[in-house]
């Protein structure tokens, strides 16, 4: 891709999801599906913040993220998301564990192995099935390494890690048990009103009984045949996991540009003390996610179109929630009640249809780390800036990343479609 191609690029980019965004909230249309996601979603997180505060554990917002993210709108995918994020991220705490304190005590040694993770885990990610795995792999090894920089000992570094596993856990199955109770209560639901439906037939009519039941590969077979048509792209977009991006080449510029990008986001934490850059690596291995049957010459269109609207999703958000913190004063119910609006309204563009899914998200993600902070509920809007500084933070590593491999032979063998 042409390196003057990808500012005006990216400027394009946020006009048409400003669009879609703007098209999305004119078409404010609430249905029951898009309830039910923003309430299961709510909850999720509701819990999740709560079990995390009665523990008194460190970093509340993570089980908060985790109680959000994880959440798809269909069961299986939420249960199958659950499971990546718990498996992902305890095999990155334990590398981060047994790595980071041999690796955070030499400054020459801590930035190329850094930038190495990233690599792995960015060229894995679009690799895999286990994309979503690798990806929380990836994040936790180098939230622990860089925690082991200052901590220069395994046993303190295994507490940090621990306490990050637990978070995750804690959200992951908060969302686990809110998903499972919705399902389980709306199939009940649905079971109950057939069988009153059909009692009521069987009494007002003088038909003869219905037949009996299809054995059950029939009834499968019968309810494919009149199954809805597969989801539309925005539920792609809630509902991925698993991305295969095949060309090689591709893989291979992604890994690149990802470890350049958290090279210099290490660089900065070794040398600056740069607050903020959990939020910094998180940014750059989540928009290096691509979509599944990528080609080639379109690798770096989703890459922009990620890019910009996480932008506006969290710039939106950030300027809402953090003009709203000093009116809570610190209140939980006050706080918990713009939580909840902000948590709806994101998962109302989420499962939107104007291709504002991503920025809905996104508005979802800065909200909730505006509000849900470390120790119980604060109006102190330095964390959540911190936090939101660290998200541009990474997209600009990840811009000079992107910027320093446009005229390198993989850049040139997977061009861009502008």
């Amino acid at each position: 891709m042409p390196a003057l191609t990808l500012f005006p690029m990216l400027a394009r980019t946020c006009q048409v999801a400003l669009a879609a965004l703007t098209r999305e909230l004119r078409a404010w249309r609430p249905s029951r599906d898009r309830a039910l996601f923003g309430i299961e979603a709510l909850l999720s997180v509701a819990l999740a913040v709560a079990v995390a505060h009665s523990l008194h554990l460190t970093h509340t917002w993570w089980a908060a993220l985790s109680g959000f993210a994880v959440m798809q709108t269909a069961f299986s995918a939420s249960l199958q998301r659950a499971a990546y994020r718990i498996v992902g991220t305890i095999a990155g705490g334990l590398l981060g564990t047994l790595a980071g304190p041999w690796v955070g005590s030499v400054p020459w040694l801590f930035v190329p192995a850094m930038a190495a993770i990233g690599a792995v885990t960015v060229y894995n990610v679009n690799a895999s099935r286990w994309a979503y795995a690798w990806m929380l792999g990836g994040i936790t090894a180098l939230l622990v390494m860089c925690e082991a920089r200052t901590a220069l000992a395994i046993q303190p570094t295994a507490a940090f890690a621990t306490l990050r596993v637990a978070e995750v856990v804690i959200g992951t199955l908060a969302c686990v048990v809110v998903a499972t109770l919705f399902h389980w209560g709306e199939k009940t639901y649905e079971r109950r009103s057939a069988l009153s439906t059909a009692a009521a037939d069987a009494v007002g009519s003088d038909e003869p009984p219905a037949d009996p039941p299809l054995p059950p590969a029939e009834a499968t077979a019968a309810s494919a045949s009149r199954a809805p048509a597969p989801p539309s792209g925005t539920e792609a977009v809630i509902a991925a996991d698993a991305v295969a991006v095949t060309a090689p080449a591709v893989r291979r510029l992604l890994g690149i540009q990802a470890a350049l990008a958290i090279a210099l986001v290490a660089a900065c934490v070794q040398f600056l003390q740069l607050p903020g850059y959990e939020q910094a690596m998180v940014t750059a291995i989540a928009v290096l996610m691509l979509p599944a049957g990528l080609q080639p010459d379109t690798v770096h269109k989703p890459m922009v179109e990620k890019m910009a609207q996480r932008a506006i999703g969290c710039l939106l958000a950030g300027c809402i929630s953090v003009a709203m913190l000093p009116l809570m004063q610190g209140h939980a119910a006050l706080c918990l009640a713009a939580l909840a609006v902000g948590v709806w309204v994101g998962c109302h563009v989420q499962t939107g249809k104007e291709g504002a899914s991503y920025v809905g998200r996104q508005f979802t993600i800065a909200f909730l780390m505006v509000f849900v902070q470390d120790h119980q509920w604060s109006a102190d809007p330095l964390p959540a800036l911190l936090r939101l500084a660290g998200i541009f933070a990474g997209m600009t590593a990840l811009l000079l990343a992107v910027f320093a491999t446009a005229g390198t032979r993989l850049a040139r063998a997977a061009p861009s479609v502008p």
